[in-house]
């Protein structure tokens, strides 16, 4: 079975007219790595909030996440034990005095025995390259930093699922950069992954991505296969990675032979053409 497994997904915020989400169909494997992008309004942080048990569905047909039902009374608590979400400003994440003292303070949340409470943070601090950073001061770290140990504290409890809902909108370029590798290695050690976001480069690392319009999902496949579709890329207000943008300015010229989405591909291909 799917970790997550949703149809026919609904909800509706207190007092608005419309759905916010309306059949919302998504399914997403172990180890997946899975993009959600769309144009401001169109139902991405409200799904991040859903698949987190952040907030509770109006309805579905299917709604389970980690074998939890987030249509149930229990079920979208219970799902908070599995799923880590992180969210834009890693200051409303933060909590301890220090890194350290953040990250240990999901597993003290557990009550779990010290030594393993030791072991574990010392475990998050080498695997996110924050160990000269143990005892500093949250608000003195860069923003590249924050969102780094806000993740580390998230992951510090054993997740199956990650929720990321666009976790780079508040950072410089190399603080985006050390978040996403990040999030890329967590992904390759087989965390299952659903990223949201608006920035389309960051679309690249993802296996599939779905997008929404209007609180329904409008396509679903391969990032190439999403931005070979330009009309639909203009009706959700999206754009291509900055490296196809270029490419396409290139191609239009009669320079490149065909589009490509990437940096590196992007220089082979003008290299390849190089007499």
């Amino acid at each position: 079975m799917p970790l997550i497994d949703i149809r026919g997904l609904r909800y509706r915020y207190a007092g608005a007219a419309d759905d916010a989400l309306c059949d919302i169909d998504l399914a997403v494997e172990q180890g997946e790595f899975v993009a959600v992008v769309g144009a401001n309004g169109s139902g991405k942080s409200t799904l991040a909030r859903l698949l987190g048990g952040l907030a509770r569905p109006a309805g579905a047909a299917r709604a389970e996440v980690c074998g939890h039902d987030l249509c149930s009374d229990d079920g979208h608590l219970d799902v908070r034990r599995d799923v880590g979400v992180l969210f834009q400003n890693p200051d409303n994440q933060l909590v301890g005095a220090t890194v350290e003292e953040d990250l240990a303070f999901g597993l003290e949340n557990l009550a779990l025995p010290s030594p393993e409470i030791a072991r574990r943070v010392d475990e998050m601090l080498a695997r996110f390259d924050l160990e000269p950073l143990r005892t500093r001061e949250p608000h003195l770290l860069s923003g590249g930093q924050r969102q780094r140990t806000a993740l580390a504290g998230v992951l510090a409890v054993p997740r199956r699922v990650l929720v990321l809902d666009e976790p780079t909108a508040m950072l410089d370029p190399a603080g985006r950069d050390e978040v996403l590798a990040a999030v890329r290695r967590e992904a390759d050690r087989g965390l299952t992954v659903v990223l949201v976001t608006q920035e389309m480069d960051e679309v690249l690392l993802a296996d599939r991505v779905v997008a929404l319009a209007g609180g329904r999902a409008v396509f679903e496949g391969p990032p190439a296969a999403l931005f070979a579709e330009r009309e639909l890329l203009h009706e959700l207000s999206l754009g291509l990675p900055p490296a196809a943008e270029v490419g396409l300015a290139l191609m239009e010229r009669g320079a490149l032979a065909e589009l490509t989405l990437t940096l590196d591909d992007l220089v082979a291909a003008l290299q390849a053409g190089t007499p």
